[in-house]
């Protein structure tokens, strides 16, 4: 009797290919119909009876790491290396268990092709005796739970609809369309050869061919471009809602704003302010302004124009330039990512005013990290005493 297999898993290292998305995941990590690439070698391995399972990936080997210990429905240990192994099955993750060979990928545009062929390979070699949770109403045509189709919508095989959608009146979709996880398709929207990424909003009238958007990002693979769109009636994001700012924090922004602007501006009378461009919480650019001279508040009046713009929250990190993002360890990257940024923080409690000061990182990651909102809380319970901080000019 022969022994069981042992398996390691080769992620391609895409990193440097990946320049139309700019992804902050490796490939393996990309949804294909609902779970990552890596997921469908894993349940292939199982399947297989492998005794042993190894990744092999130098591409961000730490969020793979991440990802695998929150996936503990695997029985079996896996190991993530950057080395090689030896006595084991060798399979490369560049396609799906089942998948043929496929001609190399060399660039942005082709790892988004191969992307979305996975979609296709995912539904074409799904078995009916397959374990999912996914319900095929019609030949080709797979629906998540929990998904609410309007009955004048049309979809059209292959076509995958992930759990929690929502597809509004007149929508024609496919063939070969796939949305993802709580997305939002407004009125007539049409889609062919598309995807639309996990809690996305689509507005009404859009039409998507060769493409794939995330949020307010649209991807084509035909042309190889990325746009982002900054209507967020026609395309959203709508995982990040809690990184902006609602309509009641606008309004209390704009009043506040109109009380401070003018102390403001006579404190810092024949003062230049410092602008500095900055990534926000959607990934956008924008510029911000600050006054020289004054305790926090009147010195980011600015910034509060930046709350009813949508920007910034009042509480939040402290909004970063893209140096200051390319300065940061990947880990603390990938966190602050999914963090609001703010005119106020918890580094601004601790003297900490400024992205470039060497301990602001440390009160960031405790602020983005920190179950129930326990940094939040601590700057909000001592918001007037952070307003009213005067720095020393060294301090900022």
């Amino acid at each position: 009797m022969s022994a069981p297999p042992r398996w390691e898993l080769v992620a391609p290292d895409w990193e440097a290919l990946d320049t139309v998305w700019n992804n902050p995941f490796p490939f393996i990590l990309w949804p294909v119909c609902g779970k990552p690439v890596l997921a469908y070698w894993l349940d292939a391995a199982l399947h297989a009876g492998a005794a042993e399972i190894r990744i092999r990936t130098g591409d961000r080997p730490h969020l793979v790491r991440s990802w695998i210990l929150k996936g503990d429905y695997w029985s079996k240990p896996i190991e993530v290396s950057e080395v090689p192994a030896e006595g084991f099955e060798t399979h490369r993750m560049d396609r799906l268990p089942g998948m043929g060979a496929a001609a190399p990928v060399t660039d942005g545009r082709g790892m988004l092709e191969r992307w979305f062929q996975l979609h296709r390979t995912a539904l074409e070699l799904r078995e009916q005796a397959e374990l999912v949770i996914d319900h095929e109403r019609a030949p080709g045509i797979w629906t998540g739970p929990g998904a609410v189709i309007h009955p004048t919508a049309r979809l059209n095989a292959p076509c995958w609809i992930g759990p929690q959608a929502h597809i509004g009146p007149g929508c024609v979709l496919g063939p070969e369309v796939y949305i993802g996880r709580g997305c939002v398709l407004d009125e007539d929207v049409e889609a062919s050869e598309a995807v639309v990424c996990w809690d996305t909003f689509v507005g009404r009238h859009t039409r998507l061919h060769k493409s794939a958007a995330q949020g307010g990002t649209l991807l084509n693979w035909e042309r190889g471009s990325r746009s982002e769109i900054a209507d967020d009636f026609i395309l959203s994001d709508l995982a990040d809602r809690g990184l902006v700012p609602g309509f009641g924090e606008r309004t209390l922004a704009a009043i506040l704003r109109l009380a401070v602007v003018l102390p403001a501006r006579l404190l810092n009378l024949f003062a230049r302010p410092l602008e500095t461009t900055v990534v926000t919480g959607s990934g956008r650019e924008c510029v911000i302004r600050t006054w020289p001279r004054g305790p926090l508040l009147l010195r980011r009046e600015a910034w509060l124009k930046g709350i009813v713009a949508g920007h910034f929250k009042f509480v939040g990190l402290l909004p970063r330039s893209r140096p200051d993002w390319e300065r940061l360890d990947p880990v603390m990257r990938s966190m602050f990512e999914h963090a609001p940024a703010g005119v106020f923080s918890l580094a601004d409690l601790f003297g900490s005013h400024s992205p470039s000061d060497p301990d602001e990182w440390i009160h960031a990651a405790y602020q983005a990290g920190a179950a129930d909102d326990a940094g939040a809380s601590q700057v909000l319970r001592n918001i007037l005493k952070i307003a009213m901080t005067t720095p020393r000019r060294d301090d900022l």
